[in-house]
């Protein structure tokens, strides 16, 4: 259960506190006080998105906190997914969970007992410890889709509806193929026709990567070629050929330098680099005369070069701008030939993949149907009884599973048409009073059926699911009377096997209470800020008065006493 919240600096709460106990926990105060707020705060915990717009102004932080003591296998579940053993020493253990927003820029920071955490885990852990049901819930009920979804999680059949949804869609995914391939046929002549022109095109021309640089460095070359010849001729003819080249006057330097070195050792060494410079100046004038043979103007090539350059020039504006796209074009229009050539073949495997994904879909739909129907027979039963503890005296509840119609329908098969989420569409039908028969809840229901419904739902999902506490935020919307005092009795009740934390501007409801609480706002200069407290046995009087009548006058404070010793003496 959740144990204690606290809160610190987050809009206009300065710094609040609850120690929150078993049973029945009640959060009153007037409109604007702050209640929104603590839910708010609550909300932080389990991954709600948070907003500078939230911290106090002048603070540099907000931070909200969660004590949860934890009991058995939700302590071992629970713990072992922080990284725990799993076994822990005691019987009880502690979750504490904290949520700080920083004001520069809003950023978040969550931490759970001391670890860094993240607002996915936040989310993974509130659905397993804390049921919210909001003051607006109820409208959900008038939407069929929030019908599918509460039956199947009473159900639990989610797990079963994932399975049945994955089948579904690769079977949508497998009739899509068909289609394609279908649509493909019906083109399948104009499209084989133009993928084999670009394959001859393509194949015609022979690419390999890196041509166009090639051809373009040879055609350099052969542009320049009078001009290349020129001053490899005269190169040659300093260096080597001609007379008094640099190698012939190297020569001679290195004859006189032997004599020398002859009488003085110590120009041996120059001698060595001369003869070296000697014969580098040598090679490259046999290479200039290599080159030379080699070099000529050939208007032919050149035409040709131009002519190649051309045509991959035409190809690349065609295919990508690239020779490496063209080359690519090549093999996917290699594929895509194969492929038409081949459809007749994909086709029928497509067809036979369709049908064994049909198969399955229908098969995982029946089954979803049938947990469909033993939930909703077990649903109406134990709705029933809830509703009747609610006030309605002779209420009928049921969960209509009527199949899908062709036109609402993606797949068909056999006789079944199939939609992503079953083979049926769900209503549920209320007759609130005796003799009438049922409706539709989103026709009939008043405001405050709808609460009662809702509320009769959430206890039940809480019952199947395990959850240790439940917050109900203003579950008074369109109740009042008789029945505020049965929705309040309702909300005891529930605290006998659950931690119940409600928000409520009903004093019937208020009156329940084993633990109250209430939000005041304060100014003080030109500041307000709002403080949480638990009341007395006399403030609660006090408080309930003044919810009672809006003044607490002795009148509205005996008539508060009196609603306290019946609420609690059952």
């Amino acid at each position: 259960m959740l144990a204690e919240l606290r809160v610190r600096n987050f809009a206009v709460i300065e710094e609040a506190a609850l120690e929150l106990g078993p049973g029945l926990n009640v959060l009153s105060g007037e409109t604007g006080a702050g209640k929104t707020l603590v839910m708010s705060a609550l909300g932080l915990l389990f991954g709600m998105r948070a907003s500078p717009d939230m911290i106090r102004p002048g603070a540099r932080e907000s931070v909200v906190e969660g004590l949860f003591e934890l009991e058995g296998e939700k302590a071992r579940a629970l713990l072992a997914e922080r990284g725990g053993d799993g076994a822990p020493e005691a019987e009880a253990r502690e979750l504490l969970i904290r949520r700080t927003i920083a004001a520069d820029g809003g950023r978040s920071r969550v931490t759970i007992n001391d670890a860094l955490g993240t607002v996915q885990v936040l989310s993974r852990l509130g659905s397993s410890l804390v049921e919210v049901y909001g003051q607006h819930e109820a409208q959900s009920l008038l939407r069929l889709e929030s019908h599918e979804r509460l039956l199947d999680r009473f159900g639990q059949l989610d797990g079963q509806r994932q399975s049945y949804r994955e089948m579904f869609d690769r079977a949508r995914a497998a009739q899509a193929r068909v289609e394609e391939l279908a649509e493909r046929a019906a083109q399948r002549s104009e499209l084989l026709e133009l993928a084999r022109f670009r394959l001859a095109e393509l194949e015609r021309v022979s690419l390999h990567p890196g041509e166009d640089e090639e051809l373009l460095a040879e055609r350099q070359v052969l542009a320049n070629a009078a001009r290349l010849g020129t001053a490899a001729s005269e190169a040659e003819q300093t260096l080597y050929g001609g007379d008094g080249a640099a190698g012939e006057l190297i020569a001679r330097a290195e004859a006189r330098l032997a004599e020398a070195g002859a009488i003085d050792g110590r120009l041996q060494a120059l001698l060595g680099s001369l003869s070296t410079a000697r014969a580098q100046v040598e090679s490259v004038g046999m290479e200039l005369r290599t080159y030379l043979g080699r070099i000529e103007a050939d208007p032919a090539r050149l035409e040709q070069v131009d002519a190649r350059l051309q045509e991959i020039g035409r190809l690349k504006r065609k295919y990508g701008g690239s020779v490496e796209n063209a080359i690519q074009a090549l093999e996917q229009a290699r594929g895509e030939v194969g492929n038409l050539e081949g459809m007749d073949e994909q086709r029928a495997q497509a067809e036979a993949d369709l049908v064994v994904a049909l198969e399955a879909s229908a098969r995982a739909a029946q089954a979803l149907s049938q947990g469909r129907r033993r939930a909703a027979n077990e649903l109406k039963r134990l709705m029933e009884s809830e509703l009747k503890a609610l006030g309605m005296r002779s209420p009928r509840f049921e969960a209509r599973l009527d199949p899908l119609a062709p036109s609402e329908s993606v797949l068909a098969c056999r006789d079944a048409a199939l939609g992503p989420s079953g083979a049926e569409r769900i209503e549920f039908y209320l007759a609130p009073n005796l003799g009438q028969p049922p409706m539709p809840l989103g026709r009939i229901a008043s405001g405050g059926e709808l609460s009662r419904v809702m509320l009769a739902l959430k206890r039940l999902e809480a019952r199947r699911r395990g959850l240790p506490t439940m917050v109900f935020d203003e579950v008074d919307a369109g109740i009042g009377g008789e029945v505020a005092t049965v929705v309040g009795r309702k909300l005891k009740e529930l605290g006998r096997y659950h931690q119940v934390l409600c928000v409520t501007h009903l004093a019937q409801i208020a009156a329940f209470a084993d633990r109250h609480f209430t939000v005041e706002k304060e100014e003080s200069g030109r500041s307000t800020r709002s403080r949480v407290r638990r009341l007395s046995e006399a403030e609660r009087a006090e408080e309930i008065a003044r919810m009672l009548g809006g003044a607490a006058s002795e009148k509205f404070r005996r008539a508060a006493r009196e609603l306290i010793a019946r609420a609690q003496g059952g």
